[in-house]
């Protein structure tokens, strides 16, 4: 055989096997990112806001012992917005509400160690100097040893449950007091109670907010809405080490075509629930975990189509907030999916 075709002949085979071998990886290439978020550190009155010293000291001990990859929120909305996916493991922490607590135990801790970490503000209560927050000097101060600041609304309202001119009014005296203390307006944004709808992700649209996070549990992908973009809650129950491990190592279960398509629920308290998986499960199921009637349970899946899931609520939603965690296991390693509703 010619040397110059059997050569030719080889690199189309190679380029062949490179095709061929490119449709058949595993699907599971995008491990995603976990952002953390805290409100109060060693306030042992509020459990449900609040880690204790020794559970925060051990989330940050476990991260760097094992040299776990950190980013900060802005490199995390820069990725999304060259549409790039995040191909490499890593984690992030936030901060709701500038309680004082947060200036004195925590944020020593991540400023020492070089851990960048997002403080969300709702200014109204800075304004007001509200004893155990935060003053207006502190922040200024945190903003200069290297700290990232973020919008929380003026009041820390329930955005859905007001009316339009109310939450842009709220917003625009947010800004005010921003540019008034700190001389700038943060371009990140975190919702009040994690509660957002379409009317509001309208709202922020309008005044040049590209990406917002919620508070509800999962792994941040490329498939994610940059409009309500997950974060693993921490608090005393759910702050211990094997939860936060957990979470740590969690991979993206990416998902897509999520109905129903707004996250605030009038009048349709058990609403018809249904998502794509983009991802191959390799046989594997999911399990999804919600809390219509008041009761996280078990809640009964079923395959409407290929890779197309239907979950069927055995209960209705309860007025307020209803949440929604879905997992697999593939290949040894988790996958997590989290939504949440605001039911009225």
């Amino acid at each position: 055989m010619n040397y110059f075709f059997f050569t030719k002949l080889s690199k189309n085979y190679f380029l062949f096997l490179i095709i061929l071998f490119s449709y058949t990886l595993p699907a599971f290439s995008e491990p995603g990112i976990s952002v953390f978020m805290y409100h109060r550190f060693d306030e042992n009155k509020y459990p449900s806001t609040n880690v204790t010293e020794k559970q925060f000291l051990s989330h940050i001990e476990y991260v760097l012992e094992n040299k776990i990859q950190i980013l900060s929120l802005e490199e995390i909305v820069e990725n999304l917005k060259k549409n790039e996916k995040f191909n490499n493991k890593a984690i992030a922490f936030s901060v709701d509400d500038a309680y004082s607590s947060f200036y004195k135990i925590a944020w020593p801790v991540f400023r020492d160690n070089n851990i960048p970490v997002t403080l969300f503000i709702s200014t109204d209560i800075i304004d007001k100097k509200i004893k155990d927050y935060m003053t207006w000097p502190q922040i200024r101060q945190f903003i200069n040893e290297g700290g990232s600041v973020g919008q929380h609304t003026s009041t820390h309202l329930h955005m859905p449950l007001n009316d339009v001119a109310d939450i842009k009014k709220d917003i625009l005296n947010s800004h005010k007091s921003w540019i008034k203390n700190v001389g700038f307006i943060p371009k990140l944004f975190a919702y009040p109670y994690g509660e957002t709808s379409n009317e509001v992700i309208g709202i922020l649209k309008e005044f040049d907010i590209s990406h917002a996070f919620g508070q509800h549990s999962g792994v941040i992908s490329s498939f994610d809405n940059h409009y309500y973009l997950p974060r693993f809650s921490l608090n005393e129950k759910f702050g211990e080490m094997d939860r936060f491990e957990f979470a740590v190592n969690a991979y993206s279960l990416d998902v897509e075509d999520f109905m129903p398509t707004d996250m605030f629920l009038v009048d349709d308290r058990k609403p018809s629930i249904e998502f794509s998986i983009v991802k191959n499960l390799k046989g594997n199921s999911i399990n999804c975990f919600s809390n219509p009637g008041g009761k996280w349970d078990k809640q009964e899946i079923i395959n409407i189509k290929k890779d197309r899931v239907q979950i069927n609520l055995n209960e209705a939603y309860l007025e307020g907030r209803a949440r929604i965690n879905c997992t697999t296991i593939v290949d040894d390693k988790w996958y997590w999916f989290g939504y949440q509703f605001l039911i009225k």
